[in-house]
């Protein structure tokens, strides 16, 4: 009796709330968002594309044969999908690669098997190098100085373990955002170093390394339950790394960090064999669209990103934004809707090595920007879109809470005005374009992120049925409101302290 007496004034002041939203006039996009909804329901193909991408295509690493058949998969679906102008838009690559074998071993002081695998654009090590463990510890380029004369023939760590959750102490996971992945996982000893001063003393460190005569680099992939992670170390310019560089699954990272604080020598052995294959290298990105009435010639952009990761299938990061931006783009037209703008829609590469296809596209459209109302990304795995990320931008604020009134029926809850970084959303937003990413319930998306668990059978239909019925309905209201939205370039970010 006394919980419920305590949820009486919270009922009130609820109904207070939503019977003034009953008084309101309605929203002028409700009837064509109530359409969308009823059509994602009741007839998608989701499921059906995601799992075909996944499971008949496989992991799509930029400039794979795997990421050209994606391209061509996904032109031929807007096609049938009735859209128009769908085309695949190039840029090109300095270097191919593709992923070979790896292993490695703790030789002394006692033997144990190491799990592995190459940072992608890693060299090979053309055999087993055997080499001493050191840690180089850099926070400032200055740091370097002092391991200078004893790197040769070394194999070299340079942070601690990430401190990830206790099983007697479990931490709850919150929203998982595209820039968390990018500037890495929970518990890293540099998190409060800038992201861009990191990625220059990382820069250094490497260069430094190969100088040196550095052997072989090994990286913490900062997950349980031995899942493995990756990331590249031939930078957006797909140059191949000055040294052979692997992820190690945590436990055994962890391992390896307990024998050296004992100042015990450690010894390790390594075989990394890669493939590099020369550039140039074309690759696309997929573009279609739903050309517009009054406003053609203005643009609302949907889009997410067709590449992966090639250790698991690229299930989460990104093929369920790949599937909702293939079921956006059916949904409009299944439901006869012609919108006031031209919706745009586009499956970006090379987003897992820095962002690069939409860059190249923002490069390949300058003329057009000041035209592009809004652009709304999906890429942060399989949970429910619960809100987006306004980048700081509240002069926006007023004019969204209206756009999107009419998704709080298909689940989204109150806008954030937070900055996130880390996807295809943030090239236009430092170009000063209004531009939104989707934050998602986390849904294990920490676990399947870049690792061997991002697999078909980690989607959540529901949820993924839920963000296609948002995105959908944000790309026609956002193409049917009257105004232009303002533009305004991002703010720097604000630099932590160490």
């Amino acid at each position: 009796m006394r919980t419920a007496s305590r949820l009486l004034p919270l009922c009130f002041l609820l109904g207070l709330v939503f019977g003034q939203r009953r008084g309101s006039p309605p929203s002028p996009y409700l009837e064509a968002d109530r359409k969308l909804f009823v059509e994602v329901e009741k007839n998608n193909e989701l499921m059906a594309n995601l799992e075909y991408l996944c499971d008949m295509i496989g992991p799509r690493l930029t400039g794979s044969d795997k990421l050209r058949r994606a391209n061509q998969w996904t032109l031929e679906k807007f096609k049938q999908y009735g859209l128009e102008n769908c085309r695949l838009e190039s840029w090109t690559m300095a270097n191919g690669w593709a992923r070979g074998s790896a292993s490695a071993r703790i030789v002394e002081p006692v033997a144990h098997p190491i799990t592995i695998a190459s940072a992608g654009w890693a060299p090979s090590t053309h055999g087993p190098v055997r080499g001493p463990l050191l840690y180089v510890k850099a926070e400032r380029p200055e740091d370097l100085e002092k391991y200078k004369g004893q790197m040769r023939g070394r194999v070299v760590i340079t942070t601690a373990p990430a401190r990830l959750a206790a099983p007697t102490a479990p931490q709850p996971e919150r929203p998982f955002s595209a820039l968390d992945a990018l500037e890495g996982e929970r518990g890293r000893e540099d998190q409060n170093i800038p992201f861009g001063e990191r990625t220059r003393i990382r820069r250094l460190m490497n260069e430094t390394f190969q100088k040196e005569g550095v052997v072989a680099l090994l990286r913490d992939s900062s997950k349980e339950h031995g899942l493995l992670n990756m990331s590249g170390v031939g930078g957006a310019t797909y140059q191949i790394a000055g040294v052979p560089t692997g992820y190690i699954i945590h436990e055994d990272y962890a391992r390896l960090w307990r024998l050296l604080q004992r100042n015990q020598p450690v010894e390790i052995e390594i075989d990394i064999r890669n493939q590099v294959v020369p550039g140039p290298i074309e690759v696309h990105n997929t573009l279609a669209v739903i050309p517009g009435r009054e406003k053609a010639e203005e643009i609302v952009l949907v889009g997410g990103h067709l590449d992966s990761w090639d250790l698991g299938s690229g299930a989460t990061d990104n093929g369920t934004g790949t599937a909702v931006v293939l079921e956006a783009a059916r949904a409009i037209r299944a439901a006869g809707l012609q919108p006031q703008r031209t919706i745009r829609f586009a499956l970006f590469t090379g987003e897992e090595q820095g962002l690069v296809g939409s860059r190249e596209y923002l490069k390949a459209h300058q003329d057009e920007l000041d035209r592009v109302q809004g652009v709304v990304i999906h890429d942060t795995g399989t949970g429910k879109v619960k809100s987006f990320a306004l980048q700081n931008r509240y002069d926006l604020r007023e004019a969204l809470d209206k756009i999107v009134e009419p998704l709080r029926e298909a689940g989204l809850e109150e806008l954030s005005l937070r900055r996130m970084g880390g996807s295809d959303h943030l090239p236009f937003a430092e170009a000063g374009v209004p531009a939104f990413l989707g934050i998602q319930d986390p849904a294990e998306y920490r676990k399947t992120h870049h690792s061997q668990s991002d697999t078909f059978d980690k989607v959540r239909t529901d949820d993924l049925v839920q963000g296609a019925k948002v995105v959908a309905a944000l790309a026609w209201n956002l193409s049917e409101y009257p105004e232009k939205l303002p533009r305004k370039k991002m703010d720097p970010p604000r630099r932590s302290t160490p």
